[in-house]
């Protein structure tokens, strides 16, 4: 699975979070109906909330994922119907050569296997500002 998007650590675990309408608060999010024993309360379907004061969590960041593929850096997103990896780029001749297909006007496409990739992250710092 790949991790995208905003994340904390509270209580000595990673959370995403999203930003909550209370300036000095977020709203973390889990999968894990345990978390309920916690302080979470139950969203919907497997999520599961809470909202913490920003002064009680450790970071704020953004991951985002890439995957070296065949010695390239692409950006990476997981496919919902096959799981595969779907990487994408805008540099044609990248993608001619990587054997890619044009998916819109600039941008080419293509799905490959975990095993063919690796997976990293790319982690900067988040602000509520």
């Amino acid at each position: 699975m790949l991790r995208k998007g905003e994340y904390t650590i509270y209580n000595g675990k990673e959370y995403r979070f999203i930003e909550s309408d209370s300036v000095e608060a977020i709203e973390l999010i889990s999968n894990d109906k345990n978390e309920m024993d916690n302080g979470f309360t139950y969203y919907k379907k497997n999520i599961y909330t809470k909202i913490v004061g920003v002064n009680e969590v450790k970071d704020l960041y953004s991951i985002n994922p890439y995957a070296v593929y065949k010695g390239e850096v692409f950006p990476a997103s997981q496919e919902r119907k096959t799981g595969k990896l779907l990487l994408d780029t805008t540099n044609t001749e990248l993608a001619k050569r990587m054997g890619f297909e044009r998916t819109d006007k600039y941008m080419y496409s293509k799905s490959v296997k975990w095993d063919e990739v690796e997976i990293i992250e790319e982690r900067k710092p988040y602000s509520l500002d």
